[in-house]
């Protein structure tokens, strides 16, 4: 199956879902999830999955080649782990993305489920 913008931007998405950061490490990998949060907050996306890549992508690609933030060596690893999913997302490696997507899939299964009886 061909790699679409439109999961290449859903990966995008939940890479960037803020989590519970609890350790330096978590909070390394968070500092990469902001930075794809601004690159989606800075620019309009409005104009197609296609084109709303690309503009993220170019932000994005300016922001990794800047290198990760430095700081105690638990922070730099998240901080390097958190560049590298970015890239391989940007890069459209199937595993990377579909990880990404089977976890949106997940919580939006459970979020369903507990749902249940209530929905309309």
């Amino acid at each position: 199956m061909p790699v679409t913008a439109e999961m290449v931007l859903a990966a995008l998405a939940e890479f960037a879902r803020p989590e519970l950061v609890t350790c330096r490490y978590e909070q390394g990998v968070d500092w990469a999830a902001s930075a794809v949060r601004r690159a989606f907050a800075d620019h309009r996306l409005w104009k197609g999955p296609d084109n709303d890549l690309r503009i993220v992508e170019t932000a994005l690609r300016a922001w990794l080649a800047g290198g990760p933030d430095y700081d105690s060596r638990d922070y730099n690893q998240g901080c390097e782990a958190g560049q590298e999913i970015v890239r391989l997302i940007l890069d459209r490696i199937p595993e990377v993305i579909f990880e990404q997507l089977d976890d949106a899939a997940r919580r939006s299964a459970r979020l369903v489920a507990a749902l249940g009886a209530d929905r309309p």
